[in-house]
């Protein structure tokens, strides 16, 4: 069971396309990524661009896990969508990485743009994937985010769930608790995914 996550705030600077290196969607998109990203208006394409990219980002985290020595090369990650992100809706789709196939679901809320992106489900296993807003430092926050909702889903005191180490992992009362999981921040928000049983 593999999950990866990847959260990009849309309205932060480095977003903008004049502040994109001019061939920005060459290195990172692939012939049909970029075919989608010419056809769509400027608004939809804004939103298309990061949802690719946190797509791609995503699926390099699910797949890092299982071979620590992979290097990220954002165009051998395909990304396949059966919608454009919306507001308020999940575009789902899927990452092909290698000749395997992970699920993508996309959510857009206002300048929130999470993806999520999963490998196939245990039995009983569940996933729970949240944004929210950074407050103070990003890597404390999004720690306290996953810690908080994964205490909740467990029925353990959300006090006494840590998240250490790189890659994340998840403690209760210093014991290892069996979830697979991924953080994520950038500009004004933190996100989480994780796979619980």
């Amino acid at each position: 069971m593999s999950v990866g996550n990847d959260i990009v705030d849309l309205a932060d600077p480095e977003t903008r396309q004049q502040g994109l290196h001019p061939r920005f969607d060459e290195r990172v998109f692939g012939a049909a990524e970029r075919a989608l990203l010419d056809a769509a208006a400027a608004d939809p394409r804004h939103v298309l661009r990061w949802a690719l990219w946190a797509a791609k980002e995503s699926a390099y985290k699910a797949a890092k896990r299982c071979a620590p020595e992979l290097v990220f090369s954002p165009k051998r990650f395909a990304v396949e969508l059966a919608a454009l992100p919306a507001p308020g809706r999940v575009a789902v789709g899927r990452v092909v990485h290698r000749g395997q196939a992970l699920d993508l679901e996309v959510r857009v809320d206002g300048s929130c743009l999470h993806a999520l992106v999963r490998g196939p489900r245990a039995a009983g296993a569940r996933w729970l994937w949240r944004a929210g807003r950074a407050a103070g430092d990003p890597g404390a926050a999004v720690r306290r985010l996953a810690a908080g909702a994964m205490g909740s889903a467990l029925g353990l005191d959300p006090a006494a769930v840590q998240i250490a180490r790189r890659p994340p992992v998840a403690l209760h009362r210093g014991r290892v608790l069996g979830v697979d999981l991924s953080l994520s921040h950038h500009g004004r928000f933190v996100g989480f995914a994780c796979a619980v049983s």
